[in-house]
């Protein structure tokens, strides 16, 4: 379907984010990512699978995109103004749900980069808050200036939030392995007592994935709710 963008803010020469109309027909779990792309007769642009970072009950689609230097579809995404159009996919999915995950105890979100996406939209609905007794963020990006998009927004809801940096002095400096190891996070965890959940790159993901699975965390799916879960079906 094709949606008017109705606000766009660009944060840094990677990182922009933008909003839409939603179509009162547009139904969305939150979590959720959906096909994203731009409508050219000209030319055959792939369409990207791009996390929903609106509520599940607000009358705005919003997205958080990264911009590719040469990239098919962001050449192009980056350059949207207020009244444009583009295609957003009507059947959303994913893994990063509540449907999939155990509920109660202590929840950890987990992300690098625009993996912050999913978990935006995850604030925004209040049944998270309602499905466990404490929600805990952690965003590792490599400036400051990356988190400038969410960073007030999630410092605003009731959760304890860890942002850190790899590549810029910072209040907190580390990769999410490195906060894991010094024990700033995630300190006498266990699969009885707290939940994750997973986004970020392919390796960031797959590095996850093993330290949990040793520790004997469960991976979730659709067909079965885990103690932890991790999107698959692109790299944020």
């Amino acid at each position: 379907m094709l949606v008017k963008v109705t606000e766009v803010e660009h944060y840094t020469e990677r990182l922009f984010r933008f909003r839409t109309e939603r179509p009162a027909t547009f139904r969305f779990s939150a979590g959720e990512f959906t096909m994203v792309g731009i409508e050219n007769a000209e030319s055959v642009i792939p369409k990207r699978a791009y996390s929903i970072t609106s509520g599940p009950y607000d009358n705005f689609l919003e997205f958080l995109s990264i911009k590719v230097q040469g990239g098919p579809l962001t050449s192009i995404l980056q350059n949207i103004k207020i009244g444009d159009e583009v295609f957003v996919g009507d059947k959303p999915t994913g893994t990063l749900t509540l449907a999939n995950l155990e509920l109660g105890g202590n929840l950890w979100l987990l992300a690098t980069g625009t993996g912050i996406a999913p978990y935006i939209s995850l604030l925004r609905d209040p049944e998270l808050f309602n499905s466990f007794d404490n929600v805990n963020i952690v965003w590792t990006t490599r400036l400051i200036a990356e988190q400038t998009c969410f960073k007030e927004f999630i410092a605003s809801t009731a959760s304890n939030f860890y942002c850190s940096t790899t590549r810029e002095s910072s209040e907190l400096e580390g990769r999410v392995q490195l906060l894991i190891e010094k024990k700033m996070i995630l300190k006498d965890a266990s699969p009885k007592t707290d939940k994750i959940m997973i986004c970020g790159s392919i390796d960031f993901n797959n590095e996850m994935k093993m330290y949990f699975n040793n520790k004997g965390w469960q991976e979730g799916s659709t067909k079965i709710a885990g103690t932890f879960v991790q999107e698959r079906a692109f790299v944020s």
